[in-house]
């Protein structure tokens, strides 16, 4: 089962190609402001209409869910995927003040009251 929820974060790493049901769509990291969780997002070629690099803040919208694998030190990991239906990224043209403003959010929140 997967939910339809919103994130908003700054984005980790710039986007990476890859294909998926024939079409080509991009993938790329945030963490989210809400709980400081590393979120992987699928960005389908609908919602590729901004331009998104590392370090944007960008808010989404889409389908959640989760998976188990191996992270590179070979333990179990819990990771959180969203397939986007709406992104937005708003970085803009003040876009050092927003970073900084996120930044400083995410570095202050300790609540992790967040099911993901």
């Amino acid at each position: 089962m997967s939910e339809y929820i919103t994130v908003a974060g700054i984005v980790q790493f710039d986007p990476r190609t890859r294909q998926a049901a024939g079409k080509e769509v991009k993938d790329v990291a945030i963490r989210s402001i809400a709980n400081n969780k590393m979120i992987n997002i699928t960005v389908w070629p609908e919602q590729q209409t901004q331009t998104i690099s590392k370090g944007d803040f960008i808010v989404a919208d889409g389908k959640y869910s989760q998976s188990m694998g191996q992270n590179k030190d070979g333990e179990q990991q819990t990771y959180h995927n969203l397939s986007a239906s709406v992104l937005h990224n708003l970085t803009g043209s003040n876009g050092t003040a927003v970073k900084s403003a996120v930044k400083e959010a995410v570095s202050s929140d300790t609540d992790d009251d967040f099911p993901f």
